[in-house]
């Protein structure tokens, strides 16, 4: 089999290469209101060369394509997930983050990985940028689905297992997005079928008893405890699917989607990916486009709908001047190198769950 020639290895391709343009694209315009950004460039479409010093959690160097720390996450979480053979866990990703730090000594590269590094060693005992639900596993999380495809609830189970380096609601924030990249990668998914089982995966796995239920119904405050995501994704499809543009959404979405001043808030950073993805019809070039021009903790939000696009779609859809710029401004490892890897996991895994299948089925002659 020439696996570079199947769709598995052109989504998982288009998931990982999809998620670094969306942060490429987005980078240099991070932290602007979507106004500001109409005033200094019109329409972001294209790569744009930074303006503003190399910053641990920005960009590395200033040539455009250059991605952030959201794919820098991304590419670590692939270094545990390969040493793993496919079968990552948490202590896998945390021994990656650890390495990470001890292999580079520069200031920049230090103090990217400082916060993830502490909370891999001490685990609750450290809370990571102050214990807020960022979208800090979010926005580097997207493996986790890509090397389990069409299957969104062991996707999301494994992903809330790693999302260690957020808190609170934002580690099942994390878990869906992945389960949406795996039921992404379903043949013939769409945007409401990936959105309905990321949805459905969450929802199996909670453990909640029937009194609470009541109360989520009965109670505002505790719904937004509960179901601050399904609140959120409700809100943005609901936005969305009004519109029908990604331009056309910005202001309303700005209203209902605002949880806190926080502006790497990871409910809110799925819910534009999701908003996005819908107001395009699931085009990956217009997501990406909306995410970029939404302003705010945009590359995370083009990071997450880039991935889920790519993965949709597959490396196809994505401009290739995109693609070539990512690659030629960012220095390895190679991200097509990286999803060969993946896919060969992936289809290893496949190969070993068929072989069992068959032993459980002599077992029932």
């Amino acid at each position: 089999m020439d696996l570079e020639s199947t769709p598995l290895f052109a989504k998982i391709y288009g998931g990982m290469i999809g998620s670094a343009v969306g942060d490429a694209l987005g980078g240099p315009v991070e932290g602007l209101p979507f106004e500001e950004i109409e005033r200094r460039h019109g329409r972001v479409e294209s790569m744009l060369p930074y303006r503003k010093e190399p910053a641990e959690h920005n960009q590395f160097t200033n040539e455009p394509g250059s991605y952030t720390d959201d794919t820098r996450l991304n590419l670590i979480l692939c270094e545990a997930i390969i040493e793993a053979q496919g079968d990552v866990t948490r202590g896998d990703f945390a021994k990656a983050l650890v390495a990470y730090h001890y292999r580079h000594t520069g200031e920049l590269e230090r103090a990217f990985i400082e916060e993830y590094y502490l909370k891999s060693l001490y685990g609750a005992r450290k809370l990571i940028y102050g214990g807020q639900p960022t979208n800090g596993a979010i926005m580097g999380n997207a493996p986790l689905g890509l090397i389990h495809p069409a299957d969104p609830r062991t996707a999301f189970s494994v992903a809330f297992d790693l999302a260690f380096v957020t808190d609170g609601y934002a580690k099942e924030s994390a878990a869906i997005s992945a389960a949406a990249i795996a039921a992404a990668m379903r043949p013939g998914a769409t945007v409401a079928s990936l959105i309905d089982d990321a949805l459905e995966a969450a929802s199996w796995h909670r453990r909640e008893g029937p009194l609470w239920g009541k109360t989520i119904e009965k109670f505002p405050w505790a719904r937004f405890e509960a179901r601050l995501n399904e609140d959120l994704i409700d809100a943005a499809v609901e936005v969305a699917e009004k519109h029908r543009d990604v331009f056309a959404v910005r202001s309303e979405l700005y209203e209902r989607l605002r949880v806190s001043p926080l502006g790497s808030e990871a409910a809110q950073t799925l819910a534009v990916a999701v908003a996005m993805l819908v107001a395009s019809g699931g085009d990956y070039r217009q997501t990406v486009i909306g995410a970029v021009n939404y302003g705010r903790d945009n590359d995370s939000y083009a990071a997450v709908a880039g991935a889920i696009a790519g993965a949709l779609h597959g490396v196809g859809a994505i401009p290739a001047d995109w693609i070539a710029a990512v690659r030629a401004a960012n220095p390895g490892p190679d991200i097509e190198e990286v999803a060969k890897q993946l896919a060969g996991l992936t289809l290893a895994r496949h190969r070993e769950r068929q072989r069992r299948v068959g032993d459980v089925e002599k077992l029932l002659e």
